[in-house]
C-alpha cells in the first residue's frame, strides 16, 4: 500500500502535468491563431509593441539574429565608421578604430569619438558585459571574437558582418540596417554622389580615358600589397565613384572580388603597374613608415620602373588612405582629386 507521502508526491506530478499539456494546448491554439492572423493580412508582424520593436537579421554567416529594431547601446569590432557618417554613435570600440580616428588627419578634426569607450585591443566577454549593449557588430575575420559568438550572443544580439564582402556604399547600407538607420544611409549617399558628380567634371578632359592607376603599399620584407575597390586605402573612390581605370592584371586579379588585394614580390610588380600609382608605405611590423620607404626607392625592381623614373608616382599618407569607412573615403576622394590635378598641372 502506498504511503500518504507517495499518493501526495504522485497527485502533485499529475497536476504538474496537467498545466503542462493545458499550456502546451494554449500556445498551439495561439500560434495557429497567429498563423492564420498573418495568411489573412499577408505580413508577418506581431501585433504586440515587443515585437514591433525588433526582427529577425540574417548575417554574414547565415545566422538569424533577433536584434532591436532601432538599437542604442552598440559595441562593434568594425565598422565604427560606417555607424559615425550614419549619425549613430557606439558606445564602444576597439582601440584599432579608435587609433585610426585618432591618427587620421581627414577624422581627427570631425571631433566624432568622444564618449566611445575604448574596448581594448580584442573584445572581450567581461569588457562587452560591462557596457551593456543591445547590439554587438562583429568583423566577421577578428576570430578571437566570432569564435566566442555563442558567448557574445548570450550578452546581447550579436551579428557578424564582412568588411570588404561589398562596395563601400553597399556596405554603407549594411550597416544602416543593422542600426535601424535606412534612410540615413540614403541620405549619406545622396550628399556623396553629388559630390562625386563635381569632382568628375574637374577632372573631365584632364585625364585620359584610357589612363590606368594601381594602388599599393610597402609593407615589410619587401612585400607589396596592390589593393582593388573593395579594400580601403581610397581605391573604392578612385575606380568606382571617380570611373579612373586599373591596369588589366589589377582588373583581372581583385577588383569586385574577395579579397579585394593581392600580396606580390619586387620582382612581379612590373606585372601590375598602371600608368600612375599611388603609394602608402605601412611598417605595421616597427612602425618606421620612412625607413621601409627608402628601402623601397633603393631597390633596384622600383627604380627600374617607369613610373617612378617618369615621376608617375604619388605618395600618399598610410594614416589618411588605410581606413575604408564612408567618412575616409570621402575625405580620399577630395584629396585624390587635389592630388592629380596638381600633378596634371606640372
Amino acid at each position: 500500500m502506498k504511503s500518504s507521502s507517495q499518493i501526495a508526491k504522485s497527485f502533485v506530478i499529475c497536476m504538474l502535468l496537467c498545466m503542462l499539456l493545458s499550456a502546451c494546448g494554449a500556445n498551439s491554439s495561439v500560434e495557429t491563431a497567429s498563423s492564420s492572423v498573418q495568411a489573412a493580412t499577408g505580413s508577418g508582424q506581431a501585433s504586440s509593441s515587443t515585437a514591433s520593436e525588433t526582427r529577425v537579421f540574417r548575417d554574414y554567416q547565415g545566422h538569424e539574429v533577433t536584434i532591436p529594431t532601432h538599437p542604442k547601446r552598440i559595441i562593434v569590432n568594425q565598422f565604427m565608421g560606417h555607424l559615425l557618417a550614419l549619425g549613430v554613435k557606439p558606445v564602444g570600440a576597439t582601440s584599432n578604430q579608435l587609433s585610426q580616428f585618432e591618427k587620421s588627419s581627414f577624422l581627427k578634426p570631425l571631433g566624432l569619438t568622444p564618449g566611445i569607450e575604448d574596448l581594448g585591443t580584442t573584445l572581450s566577454l567581461e569588457k562587452a558585459l560591462s557596457m551593456e549593449p543591445d547590439l554587438i557588430i562583429l568583423q566577421e575575420n577578428a576570430n578571437e571574437e566570432t569564435q566566442n559568438y555563442a558567448a557574445f550572443s548570450k550578452i546581447a544580439p550579436t551579428v557578424i558582418l564582412k568588411y570588404g564582402s561589398k562596395t563601400m556604399l553597399d556596405q554603407l547600407k549594411e550597416v544602416a540596417d543593422v542600426a535601424g538607420q535606412p534612410q540615413k544611409a540614403e541620405q549619406w549617399i545622396a550628399q556623396y554622389e553629388n559630390k562625386v558628380m563635381q569632382y568628375r567634371e574637374q577632372l573631365a578632359g584632364v585625364i585620359g580615358s584610357n589612363v590606368t592607376f594601381t594602388v599599393m603599399e610597402a609593407w615589410p620584407k619587401s612585400e607589396i600589397m596592390i589593393f582593388g575597390n573593395l579594400f580601403g586605402r581610397g581605391t573604392y573612390s578612385l575606380y568606382n565613384s571617380l570611373q579612373l581605370k586599373a591596369p588589366p592584371k589589377v582588373q583581372e586579379a581583385i577588383m569586385d572580388k574577395e579579397p579585394s588585394y593581392v600580396k606580390v614580390s619586387l620582382e612581379a610588380l612590373p606585372e601590375y603597374m598602371g600608368d600612375y600609382v599611388f603609394l602608402s608605405v605601412y611598417d605595421w611590423q616597427n612602425g618606421d613608415n620612412s625607413k621601409l620607404e627608402n628601402e623601397l626607392k633603393n631597390a633596384p625592381v622600383w627604380r627600374s620602373l617607369s613610373v617612378v623614373k617618369e615621376n608617375r608616382v604619388i605618395p600618399v599618407s598610410v594614416d589618411d588612405f588605410l581606413p575604408g569607412d564612408p567618412l575616409s573615403i570621402e575625405k580620399q576622394m577630395e584629396k585624390q582629386v587635389q592630388l592629380l590635378l596638381e600633378h596634371y598641372k606640372k
